[in-house]
Order: C-alpha cells, then structure tokens, then sequence
C-alpha cells in the first residue's frame, strides 16, 4: 500500500515538473520584435534614374541597428555605415546604396565580457564571417507611395518602438550580405526638406536567407528573424548633378562670377578679333 501511493505521488510530480518545465520554456521563449516582415525575393535589376541629383549620405548620423533572439534572451548592437549616397528626383528618392562596415559590428546590450564574447562570435564564420565578407550593401530598385499596407500583406504591424511610425513611402532594393544577394521590400518613412533627407525603417528579416544558419545551443536555439533599424541621414548640401551644371557656365552659384570660364571666353573673343 505504501509502495503504491509512493509510486502515484512520483507520477504526480513527475507530471508537475514536466508541465511546470513546459510552462518555463514557453515563458523564457523570446521572439523576434513585433515589426514587419519584409517581403524578400530575388535580386532585382537596379535602374538609373536620369536627371536626378546625388546626395551622400552622412555616415557619422546614420546608423544601423540590430536586434538578434533566442529562447533565452536577446541580444542587441549595431554596425557602421561606411559609405552611400541617395538619388533625388523631383523631391523625392529614385535610388540609392550604402555599405555597411560589418567589421564594426558590435553586440551592445550586456557587460564588457559578454558583449565581447558575442562580438567576436557574430564576426566568425558561425555567422557573418567578416574576414571573408567584410561588406554588406543595400541598394534601392524602387520607391512608391505606401498604401497602408506592409510588403507581406494586411495591416502594418502594432507600432511600438520596433515599427516605423505614419510611414509614407514602401522601398525595395539588393540586401547583400555574405555572398547572398536577395531583394526585399518594407515600409519607411521618408523627408526630403532643405534641412536634407532623413529616412528610418524597421523590419525582421529571415537571417537563414543569406546563409547564416548557425542553429544556437540545443537548449538555447536562436530565432530565425533578425531585427534591423536603419536610420539614413544627408546633408542639406548642393546635390552633385545641380553644382555640375551650375558651374559649367561663367556663373557658378547663385550669382557669383565663375572667373576662370569668363576669362576663357574673353580671351577667345580676343583671338578672333585679331585674326579677322
């Protein structure tokens, strides 16, 4: 009799522990922030706008940030801008690219010890083997208005600090990273003023499309999605193709003499006149 009830009150907590462990995992299970999925596809052809005028973007004010789960925690960081431009059109943007820097890449939310840990881990060939691959691009194949609607159809995600708030543009462009070139598309918000341009997006990705499948501890897997923010900024100065054609005449900026094309043509005239 006493074996008997001992053996039920073994199943009883064996059954406890097993739904309490249960509970545990699915209560430590951290997903990838609420944001939109971008819609991902093929690499596409990138087309050159005519007559739009070139804009560099500021590296030091923009950024790239990122944000990587697993079942235990969360980790976040970001990654450099190296270099990049945008095209401009009619007031707003018709292209563009930047470099991403990826040997900057740097795990920012726990200690000394353990971001340097990650840091080193993310840069190896587990992950984004920056050795091999020490630039990723992104560029634009194209801008259209936003309809309300994410790039993967019903409505944008619940706006918290992880989704663009009131966007007004859907971009698409070439995501490189690695060797693995895929287009994808998501909403951003856009202003183009005389202040320059500045343009935010935040959107999960499916890392394991650009072939960085390392699966993560047995009992600590990591998700599949990684978070991006990006945040472009650029200069109020002179686009390229306006300061081009204003100084191809003898009037450079806004009234100001160009002396070297003026003296050209006075000298010119002068030649005539005395061969004739």
């Amino acid at each position: 009799m006493y074996i008997h009830i001992k053996q039920k009150m073994m199943k009883k907590t064996t059954i406890f522990t097993l739904v309490g462990a249960i509970a545990l995992t699915f209560t430590a299970c951290k997903n990838a922030p609420d944001s939109d999925e971008a819609k991902t596809g093929d690499a596409k052809e990138v087309s050159i706008t005519e007559g739009a005028a070139t804009v560099a973007i500021n590296t030091t004010d923009s950024k790239v940030e990122w944000i990587g789960t697993k079942l235990s925690a969360y980790h976040s960081g970001t990654v450099n801008i190296k270099s990049g431009d945008l095209q401009l059109k009619d007031g707003v943007i018709a292209g563009g690219k930047f470099v991403m820097d990826m040997p900057t890449l740097i795990s920012l939310k726990d200690d000394a010890t353990t971001n340097g840990k990650l840091t080193g881990h993310l840069l190896s060939p587990d992950f984004f083997d920056v050795a091999k691959f020490p630039e990723s691009t992104f560029e634009i194949t194209g801008v259209k208005p936003f309809t309300g609607a994410t790039a993967t159809g019903g409505d944008q995600a619940e706006i918290s600090e992880y989704t663009v708030a009131d966007p007004n543009f859907m971009v698409s462009g070439n995501l490189k990273i690695k060797d693995v070139t895929k287009n994808i598309e998501f909403p951003a918000k856009i202003t183009v003023n005389n202040n320059g341009v500045d343009a935010v997006a935040k959107f999960n990705i499916d890392r394991k499309l650009w072939n960085i499948v390392y699966p993560g501890m047995p009992d600590d897997l990591i998700q599949d999605m990684i978070w991006f923010g990006i945040s472009l900024k650029a200069s109020a100065a002179e686009p390229t193709a306006l300061k081009e054609k204003q100084s191809s005449g003898c009037f450079s900026n806004a009234g100001s003499v160009n002396f070297p094309a003026l003296l050209f043509i006075v000298a010119q005239t002068f030649i005539s006149a005395r061969l004739f």
